[in-house]
């Protein structure tokens, strides 16, 4: 068993065939934990400091990912937890968002942020990098 393979990954989506896509991707390198909201992404990362997080960032009710990323940075249990957003808000939105964007308006920044859809190997590529 390699290094990769102790690591746990939670992924936060409201998407099943989403959570299934990307579960099914980092799956084979990577303990799997799931979300489906932003309240329970906080709860399970305080209760089980997953080596990173793959958050979305549109979700319905409750806290969205942009929020959950605040909550996050400012936990110091879960501060240091790195976080890949991996959303479709620039499509949905016509805007622009990216690390240096987010760190400006929320102050706080993922470790990368990624556009959906997304290849299987470049989310591999991207949750080895901040891990």
């Amino acid at each position: 068993m390699n290094d990769r393979q102790l690591k746990t990954i939670l992924i936060v989506d409201d998407d099943p065939e989403w959570r299934e896509f990307i579960g099914d991707t980092l799956g084979t390198e990577y303990a799997i934990r799931f979300a489906t909201n932003g309240d329970d992404a906080l709860r399970v990362a305080q209760e089980t400091g997953p080596g990173a997080i793959v958050l979305d960032v549109m979700m319905p009710g409750g806290k969205d990912g942009f929020t959950v990323l605040c909550e996050l940075r400012k936990d110091p249990a879960t501060r240091d937890i790195p976080v890949i957003m991996l959303s479709s808000i620039n499509e949905v939105t016509r805007s622009s968002y990216d690390e240096e964007i987010l760190a400006t308006y929320l102050g706080y920044a993922p470790s990368v942020f990624l556009e959906k859809p997304v290849r299987p190997q470049r989310l591999l590529k991207e949750v080895a990098a901040v891990l």
